[in-house]
């Protein structure tokens, strides 16, 4: 795999942005033209497929952050656990701006995806919840309380970005995020 360049990965960030605010119906090549200030035929040189592959480049980008900010970190033994998910929750606030920016899964969801993307989707959907319930099990959850509470975590999580969109309540997020903290906690003083 070529190595990502500054300019690369600036160009991949704007169509991330283009596809959380539209989805991928919502997307046309007009507007990641518009956007990227690059022309059609540009796009068209770094993205053969056209949409589609610029689509399996953002869902790859998201996939290496959320490894590499979120799931790695998860996993790191050295740090105690509830510093763990207190990092995972800032990452977290700053990667959604404290909920005003949609989730990439939230928005693919809602027409026809391509089966090959659901699938990175998923492979992601699962590392995070298998990361989150290895901290559940450490902080001396059962190993089905762990999962239940990784699931439910990440329903929260996405549930409350789409709540916090529809009402346009800025402290939705925050507060519910800052109630999962607590949640934890309530573990680690058991």
């Amino acid at each position: 795999m070529a190595q990502q360049t500054s300019d690369n990965v600036l160009l991949i960030e704007a169509l991330f942005d283009i596809f959380r605010n539209h989805g991928y119906e919502g997307t046309t090549i007009s507007l990641l033209s518009e956007v990227t200030g690059l022309q059609k035929s540009s796009l068209y040189h770094h993205f053969p497929k056209g949409k589609e592959d610029m689509l399996k480049a953002v869902v790859n980008y998201v996939s290496m952050q959320i490894h590499q900010h979120i799931i790695t970190p998860l996993l790191d033994t050295q740090v105690k656990p509830e510093k763990r998910f207190s990092n995972m929750i800032t990452t977290i606030k700053a990667f959604y701006s404290d909920g005003r920016k949609n989730c990439l899964l939230n928005v693919l969801n809602l027409g026809d995806t391509k089966p090959e993307i659901n699938k990175l989707q998923n492979d992601d959907y699962c590392a995070w919840l298998e990361a989150l319930t290895q901290l559940g099990k450490e902080v001396g959850m059962s190993k089905q309380e762990a999962i239940e509470w990784s699931e439910r975590f990440i329903i929260i999580l996405e549930g409350t970005l789409v709540i916090q969109r529809l009402t346009n309540n800025k402290l939705t997020f925050a507060k519910q995020m800052e109630y999962e903290q607590k949640l934890l906690h309530k573990y680690l003083v058991q």
